[in-house]
């Protein structure tokens, strides 16, 4: 029985450690903040909701290891040149919305049973002038959803 409590206890401080590494580690590894034009999020065994209110979004990256993200870009204006977003999801989920005005392409990579929709305004849908954002996405054994429409999960 007191091998057992000590296993437990020790995996209870192990799990304890990991969490607060992971959260010292996305702090440091962020930049930006919700009225910046470029930025980067990264999210490791938590979670978070960010609302962007940039004035010229034009750069993006966004990190989920075994976390959940919910990015809003609806408050954000792009950049005239475009703007791209690089989002990287390992074992976790992502939302990312958009504003359906925007001229939004996806290119998506799946691996490992990773799951990805997108709900956006088709391009042709648009006028030519639509403001452009380029969304790259790499999700691993995760789910990653991007759209116009869905608030949360």
């Amino acid at each position: 029985m007191r091998t057992l409590l000590k296993v437990l206890l020790l995996i209870a401080g192990a799990a304890i450690a990991a969490r607060v590494s992971a959260l010292v580690i996305s702090k440091q590894l962020d930049e930006g903040s919700e009225g910046s034009d470029e930025f980067r999020r990264v999210v490791i065994l938590s979670g978070i909701d960010f609302a962007s209110q940039a004035g010229g979004l034009r750069d993006v990256e966004v990190s989920v290891t075994l976390g959940g993200a919910k990015l809003d870009l609806r408050g954000a204006t792009i950049d005239p040149a475009g703007a791209r977003v690089l989002a990287q999801n390992t074992m976790g989920g992502l939302l990312i919305i958009v504003r359906d005005d925007w001229a939004v392409s996806v290119d998506d990579t799946l691996i490992g049973g990773g799951d990805s929709q997108v709900e956006v305004t088709p391009i042709d849908e648009l006028p030519g002038d639509a403001p452009r954002l380029q969304i790259d996405v790499v999700t691993r054994m995760g789910g990653t959803v991007i759209s116009t429409k869905r608030q949360d999960w």
